[in-house]
Order: C-alpha cells, then structure tokens, then sequence
C-alpha cells in the first residue's frame, strides 16, 4: 500500500489534466478521480490499514 503523499500527488495530477480538458464529461472523470485520490490519502492518514472496494464505500454527492 502507497503512503498519503502518494494520493494526493495523484489526486494533484488528475486536477492537473481535469484544468487541460476541453471536454466537460473527461473532465467530470478527472475530477472524480481527483477526489477518490484525496479520499483515499485521508483514510491513510486516519489510520486505515486496507482499502475497500468502492462499490462498498458510502456513495457522495458529487455534482
């Protein structure tokens, strides 16, 4: 398993492409990502020792 840092450099990059996309369904992709990146770098921080499958994790309202 990855530490924090590694997520949010993810998470960065996704952010990186999401501002270079002309396309606003990519970039509703990349953004998405973005923020599952960022989720995931929280949990590590909490403590977490595993990652669970998305399917499994509450869904969040993201417009």
């Amino acid at each position: 398993m990855q530490n924090p840092s590694y997520y949010h450099e993810q998470a960065e990059r996704a952010q990186r492409l999401a501002r270079s996309q002309t396309n606003r369904e990519v970039e509703g992709l990349l953004l998405r990502m973005a923020q599952d990146y960022e989720d995931l770098a929280e949990d590590l921080e909490n403590g977490a020792i595993e990652i669970r499958h998305p399917e499994l994790l509450p869904q969040h309202n993201r417009s």
